[in-house]
Formats: structure tokens, C-alpha cells, sequence
């Protein structure tokens, strides 16, 4: 009487469908969107630090802000869900892009910081 369900034995496979960014615009639209509701001259700022920025180490190193800048105007955990959200298409970016090695992001346990 014994059988096999459905959901023994999978493993779980990265979640990337909606992920797929392959060009730093992409992402330079993932920190626009992050802090689209926020009105705040910080965010003007932000938005002529992003213009600037060449590499997707300049833009993990601007996630700190965005971090904060979320977590005054909202919650910390809107704030955390949202740079997560970031932090994901900036790993698939790195990690997928022919130009970009995965050496220019921190490590993970650098990751957490914020």
C-alpha cells in the first residue's frame, strides 16, 4: 500500500523566470522601481548616482542607500524584500552576463549586510 507522492523527492530548482536581465539598464529599472512610491530629494540623488554608474559593482554599493532610503519611508522588512528582490537580479546578472565575473558582487555572507 505504498506509493510515491507527487512532491518526494524534488529538489528545488532557482527561480529565475523572472529574472532574466541581461543588460545593466535592466537593472538601473530595478532601482527606479524599488523606490518609485518614495518622494524624497535623496531619490534625486539616487537617480543621477545611477546614471552613473558603469559596472554592477557601482550599483551594489548604491543598494545600501536604496536600503535606507526604503526603510524610512516604509518598513524594514518592505525595505529587505525589495533590495532582496535586487540582490537576485544583480547575482543573475553577474553570473550570466559574458562581460561580468561573479568576483565584482560581494560574497554571500557579505550579501547580508546592509
Amino acid at each position: 500500500m505504498f506509493f510515491k507522492l507527487p512532491w518526494f523527492n524534488r529538489t528545488k530548482k532557482d527561480n529565475y523566470h523572472d529574472t532574466q536581465v541581461l543588460e545593466m539598464d535592466f537593472l538601473v529599472d530595478e532601482f527606479h522601481e524599488a523606490m518609485a512610491d518614495i518622494k524624497d530629494p535623496i531619490r534625486t540623488r539616487m537617480h543621477a548616482a545611477l546614471v552613473c554608474c558603469q559596472s554592477p559593482k557601482d550599483l551594489w554599493f548604491l543598494r545600501g542607500k536604496l536600503f535606507n532610503l526604503i526603510s524610512k519611508h516604509h518598513c524594514e522588512n518592505e525595505a529587505n524584500r525589495r533590495v532582496a528582490r535586487l540582490d537576485q537580479k544583480l547575482r543573475f546578472f553577474v553570473d550570466h552576463h559574458p562581460d561580468h565575473t561573479s568576483e565584482e558582487l560581494p560574497s554571500g555572507p557579505m550579501a547580508l549586510l546592509h
